[in-house]
């Protein structure tokens, strides 16, 4: 594995006065090159079993892995967000304050068991939009 040093040279020019330069934007990728071999070889010292083999082959296999379940967790909590907007939406009439001048409020909500908070903000038109909710347990 390269040190950080031969990572660096890699990327070094030399200046007018002789002394190695190096860019921002070359910096960058070699901060990125030195993060991506580290991170490979923390996952070869770290790789799992599973059933006598490992469970990834190589680091690619495990980045792959990880981005793929990143991407499900992400589309997962979009369509809870949606059924969290629903659940909010459907008994926002029983908490809108009746002072008009209030921009924003949030209430508590049970869904599934799980009491959930939804943050409400009132839009240009003068509509109650749901800005955002968290899981209030």
């Amino acid at each position: 594995m390269k040190s950080k040093e031969e990572i660096l040279n890699s990327y070094n020019t030399t200046g007018n006065d002789g002394l190695p330069e190096i860019s921002a934007p070359d910096l960058l990728k070699a901060m990125e090159t030195y993060k991506e071999l580290y991170a490979e070889a923390a996952f070869n010292a770290a790789r799992q079993m599973k059933d006598s083999a490992y469970e990834f082959t190589t680091y690619a296999d495990y980045a792959n892995h990880i981005r793929q379940e990143a991407r499900q967790l992400e589309e997962n909590r979009d369509e809870f967000t949606g059924a969290i907007t629903l659940a909010a939406n459907s008994v926002l009439p029983h908490f809108i304050p009746h002072d008009r001048s209030v921009k924003e409020f949030s209430f508590n909500f049970t869904m599934q068991g799980k009491t959930y908070t939804a943050f409400y903000k009132k839009d240009a038109d003068g509509y109650w939009q749901l800005n955002n909710w968290t899981a209030a347990d």
